[in-house]
């Protein structure tokens, strides 16, 4: 049988080793010489491995808290704007009922907007947990704009009424067409020039100083600058919705026919024009052609409409 023989040294020793074996067993020498380079290598792979998966999961970790933080701001900050929308569902409220209006739909009010969804422990190892994550968000921050566009919305027609009321109530008569005293009211009297009794006094008599500035008492077109053998020379007003004001007696009007006027703007001054006994103003309100006492469409100064 043949022998291999082996001599092992270390370099600059005097000790050495013989060893001899049959040469039948060199290939399994060789096979054992690449399975421990084989386990060699795995196990510097496995070690490789370990520190990278390491790595992977404190940066996964430090992401998913971050990520959390993030969230959580997001979460608190919907939450904040859902309460300014409760509040403010509040003040609409009472502005309806202020101006009588119905109470919109509040089904939209009743429509919640999600609780947090948090990240879990699969997190690390899945996409899944953030797109539910981010889907939650997103399904939260949509129900919150539906609600901010239906709120918009009742405030746009709840401004839009204001404004339709505010315009009506400049066009509607609601002061004293001028400085002085009330010296004949609304209704029948004697007639202080005819002497005529039970004549229907349609409108009321301010007396002042001639020249005393007559104002308009809400806005409109001017209808008519004119004379008459009563009035004298006068001036109508129409303020549109059926209401026409008319200011008798004037020494002279300030305003030609189709001007438009706002409340407050002078269109004349007081005289004693036409059938008078002295310097006075004959004002009138007509509603549907129907003379109504002026005194109804005066109303203190702290609530007329500028």
């Amino acid at each position: 049988m043949k022998v291999v023989h082996a001599h092992i040294s270390l370099e600059g020793s005097p000790v050495s080793i013989q060893l001899k074996f049959p040469r039948i067993l060199l290939p399994l020498v060789n096979i054992s010489k690449r399975l421990v380079q084989l386990a060699l290598l795995i196990l510097v792979l496995n070690v490789l491995a370990y520190w990278t998966h390491q790595h992977f999961v404190e940066t996964a970790q430090e992401q998913r808290v971050q990520l959390y933080s993030r969230f959580q701001s997001l979460n608190s900050k919907v939450d904040a704007v859902d309460a300014r929308i409760a509040r403010s569902y509040g003040n609409e409220d009472l502005l309806h009922a202020k101006f009588g209006l119905a109470v919109p739909d509040t089904s939209m009010r009743k429509m919640g907007v999600g609780g947090p969804t948090f990240p879990d422990s699969a997190l690390v190892w899945s996409v899944v947990p953030i797109k539910k994550l981010k889907n939650n968000v997103s399904n939260r921050l949509d129900r919150v704009e539906a609600k901010m566009d239906r709120a918009n919305n009742s405030y746009l027609r709840l401004q839009f009424f204001i404004e339709s009321l505010h315009g009506n109530l400049q066009h509607t008569p609601s002061v004293w067409p001028s400085y002085g005293f009330l010296s004949s009211p609304f209704g029948p009297r004697t007639h202080p020039v005819t002497g005529e009794k039970g004549k229907m006094h349609q409108g009321i008599d301010i007396t002042a100083p001639r020249w005393t500035a007559i104002r308009a008492t809400a806005n409109g077109r001017v209808e008519t600058v004119a004379s008459s053998e009563t009035m004298g020379r006068y001036v109508a007003i129409d303020h549109g919705n059926g209401i026409i004001t008319r200011y008798g007696h004037m020494v002279m009007p300030f305003v030609r026919e189709g001007q438009m006027v706002s409340r407050f703007d002078v269109i004349g001054y007081i005289g004693n024009t036409g059938r008078a006994t002295g310097n006075h103003l004959h004002y009138e309100v007509w509603v549907n052609n129907v003379a109504v006492n002026p005194i109804y469409y005066i109303l203190p100064d702290q609530y007329s409409v500028e």
